[in-house]
């Protein structure tokens, strides 16, 4: 399956859905909203789990209109329906759907058995992929949340899946245990090259694991486009706004023991040996960049990069301000305070230096 496409147009009881979106193989699409902006009903539509919405029906408050397809098939339409499980769509949902009297093994093992359709999936395969090797003879009810969603994911594989649909799969989960298994989902795109549609109104999550955003409000598209120039957008108001950028590593210099990363035709140095990938993604904390108008070169700051003003915006009480800029065909955040940002007399469209005081890899969360 290299693809799903949607167009849902739906009224029901006030409220308006109007979305059509296409998620393909080579990327993972992230859709982003609020609670209550429609984000799983969407999945629900695609999946087929709302098969009481696909025919036209349509009264004073209720009319729908559901077209999905992929490269291959119809699901939906107002002349045909196809059911869920006839869909190869693996559904992830927010808290684990686990038989509690089955081990982690036979979970697994039900899900085999019940494979309608053939798959390369072997349960070795899916079992390293998500690190559970170590977790099969247990019980779902000795494992940490973590755990039981990395099973979850891995039986919904081995169901036959061929396309994903992640509905905020890591809502329940605590901020260390969400870290530790964004970059499990990260790597299964890698390898399953499924299409991926993954839900949250968690920006940290989105702006990890997707290439392509869906922006939705109140049953409507406001935004969609690429990941990296779209989230450093949305965290205007979050005091941990950070910035997630790619890099391709160049080489290791022993003497010093740092990498040398090429972050758009510029140089960034992380601490340790990072040979054995060739891209990487970077966590850049805004509180963690500062802003110059000439290089510093009486400085202990070693990533100091050349960009520009692309955006501005002020905190709630006006103190701060969230600084956007463009490097390249991505973007970093800078939090400077008010006074700082009269002191420079900076201005959108403006050439500046960001030094960048840390940075962080987003792999290193990984088990």
């Amino acid at each position: 399956m290299k693809y799903i496409k949607a167009a849902l147009d739906l009224k029901n009881a006030g409220f308006h859905l109007n979305v059509d979106i296409t998620i393909s193989s080579d990327e993972i699409t992230g859709l982003y909203g609020p609670s209550g902006s429609g984000k799983s009903t969407i999945l629900r539509l695609i999946a087929g789990l709302e098969s009481n919405l696909t025919r036209n029906n349509s009264t004073s408050d209720h009319q729908a209109m559901i077209e999905v397809s992929t490269d291959q098939e119809i699901w939906s339409n107002e002349n045909q329906f196809k059911p869920a499980h006839l869909r190869k769509i693996g559904y992830v949902f927010q808290h684990p759907q686990l038989f509690p009297h089955l081990s982690v093994l036979g979970n697994l093992q039900y899900a085999i058995q019940r494979k309608k359709n053939s798959t390369d999936i072997e349960l070795e395969q899916v079992t390293q992929w998500l690190g559970i090797q170590n977790l099969l003879l247990k019980s779902p009810t000795d494992l940490s949340g973590g755990e039981k969603q990395r099973v979850s994911i891995a039986r919904v594989l081995l169901s036959g899946a061929e396309a994903l649909l992640m509905d905020e799969p890591l809502a329940a989960l605590d901020h260390q245990a969400k870290h530790r298994i964004l970059p499990y989902i990260d790597r299964l795109h890698n390898r399953l090259h499924f299409p991926f549609l993954y839900v949250s109104h968690a920006m940290d999550e989105i702006s990890y694991l997707t290439d392509y955003m869906h922006i939705l409000e109140k049953g409507s598209l406001t935004q969609s486009g690429s990941t990296l120039e779209l989230s450093p957008s949305l965290t205007v108001n979050e005091n941990d706004s950070c910035a997630i950028v790619k890099c391709s590593v160049e080489s290791f210099d022993e003497n010093y023991k740092l990498t040398k990363l090429d972050f758009e035709n510029q140089t960034i140095y992380v601490a340790g040996k990072r040979t054995d990938k060739s891209n990487i993604k970077l966590n850049v904390p805004a509180r963690d960049v500062s802003i110059t108008l000439e290089r510093q070169t009486a400085s202990s700051i070693l990533n100091i990069l050349q960009g520009s003003i692309t955006n501005m915006h002020s905190s709630e009480d006006g103190s701060s301000i969230l600084v956007q800029i463009q490097v390249g065909n991505q973007y970093l955040l800078s939090r400077i305070t008010r006074r700082s940002m009269e002191n420079l007399a900076i201005k959108i469209g403006q050439s500046i230096y960001a030094q960048i005081k840390s940075v962080s890899l987003v792999s290193e969360y990984a088990d």
